[in-house]
């Protein structure tokens, strides 16, 4: 079946196994995809449940929208196969959606590079440490087991995922599972040329690579990322653009921003530019990781708010997609959720090496404080039903954040820089520098 869907508090979320894409369809729409079919006269049906709801008019506009992308065919029969879950009713009790949109899955924290900013401080693990982390089998029984509680986003990320034993293997399988696949990679490594040959061989689609980047000239790469490999980053991009020609790929480079980078902003767009990105994402640096060791290069507030001016000056000059993870966040505009704080821990996770559970990669600061389970003990669904009373989950917002124009799609911002600042996940983001009005 082409299109796979969940029961939600908000109606459904249906994924198209064609399209990679989630659609999210309110509990009227819901309620006919359910119900409609060949056998069902359409006027009984809508004077049975729809009519005190909306105009048959629009009753037959939807049937009509749904059938241009086939989710219902020219009979008005289904094609659509829903999920079951035995604790649905749970999650609509708590109107919580019953298994986040997306996963991040480190890999490895094995790297050939030992960037400045690197929150998981990745770099050369020895043998005892790669062998502690999740096997290849492991990863993707886990990749099935998401794929049953309706989870088709995943990111593969590190570390440097090109140096994880049997990465093809894990991409296979998840082509397999037709999940939307995304790589967050350096695009240096030692093998990168071959897996991406292979990628093209094999027949694999990913959906986005995303290229963190870091520089855009030999001398500050190395002083950046440890290693001189900006030629072996060049060499690989044209592979790149060779699979983007057969594919439907997506190429997004990152750059993470720091005191004394920022003003080369106009240079990474043009460096963009020149590689046929499709998008570009900027993050500022954050106090966790290897970054802890350089706080000569953690960003103001002010410095914030230039960059974000600098970029939108940027936006109006480029086709290039361009995003800054700055306040105001955008983590509440899809409605999926109506809890204070970011989307970490309820419309994404993260995945560690050694198969914890985190709301983001960025907790890792603080060990086991914020693991939601580890996948090595527990079945991700029941993980994620525990997950709901978690604290992340349950806090209150920040009353300097309630009169904000800007709260219901920012929702109070990063949690992790709030606990990380003030030791509390209930403060608004202390990067905001937004007066609510």
């Amino acid at each position: 079946m082409r299109f796979i869907g969940r029961i939600e508090h908000f109606g459904s979320l249906i994924y198209d196994t064609e399209r990679k894409e989630y659609i999210p369809i309110d509990q009227d729409g819901t309620n006919i995809i359910l119900n409609v079919s060949s056998n069902v006269d359409l006027e009984t049906l809508y004077y049975k449940y729809f009519s005190h709801r909306f105009s048959y008019l629009n009753f037959k506009s939807f049937l009509q929208l749904i059938q241009s992308i086939e989710m219902i065919d020219k009979d008005y029969n289904s094609n659509v196969v829903f999920l079951e879950n035995s604790d649905l009713e749970f999650f609509l009790n708590n109107k919580f959606i019953s298994a986040p949109l997306k996963v991040h899955i480190a890999l490895t924290y094995e790297c050939h590079l030992k960037c400045r900013h690197c929150f998981s401080n990745s770099g050369k693990k020895s043998e005892e440490e790669k062998n502690s982390e999740l096997s290849p089998e492991k990863i993707m029984e886990f990749l099935d087991e998401i794929k049953e509680n309706g989870v088709f986003y995943v990111s593969f990320g590190g570390g440097e995922p090109f140096l994880k034993k049997e990465f093809i293997e894990i991409l296979k399988k998840a082509n397999q599972n037709k999940m939307n696949i995304s790589i967050s990679t350096s695009l240096s490594s030692i093998n990168a040329k071959q897996i991406i040959e292979t990628m093209q061989k094999e027949n694999i689609k990913i959906q986005e690579f995303k290229i963190s980047v870091e520089a855009v000239n030999s001398k500050e790469y190395t002083n950046v990322r440890g290693k001189n490999l900006f030629e072996n980053l060049k060499n690989n991009l044209q592979l790149i653009i060779n699979y983007k020609k057969e594919n439907d790929t997506f190429i997004r480079f990152s750059f993470v921003l720091n005191k004394q980078n920022y003003s080369f902003l106009p240079n990474f767009l043009s460096f963009a530019e020149q590689y046929s990105a499709d998008g570009l994402v900027f993050y500022p640096i954050y106090n966790v990781g290897r970054a802890q060791e350089h706080p000569e290069s953690f960003l103001t507030n002010q410095e914030l708010e230039k960059i974000q001016r600098m970029i939108n000056n940027m936006k109006e000059r480029t086709k290039i997609e361009i995003e800054f993870f700055n306040i105001p966040l955008k983590f509440g505009k899809n409605g999926l959720y109506n809890n204070f704080g970011c989307g970490c821990g309820k419309t994404t996770i993260y995945l560690d090496p050694y198969g914890n559970i985190l709301p983001s990669g960025m907790f890792i600061k603080y060990g086991s404080k914020f693991s939601l389970g580890n996948i090595k003990e527990k079945k991700f669904k029941e993980i994620w039903k525990e997950n709901v009373e978690k604290e992340l989950n349950k806090i209150e917002a920040d009353p300097k954040c309630n009169n904000c124009m800007y709260f219901e799609e920012c929702k109070g911002g990063c949690m992790f820089r709030s606990f990380d600042k003030y030791q509390k996940l209930s403060y608004k983001d202390p990067t905001c520098t937004i007066n609510p009005l």
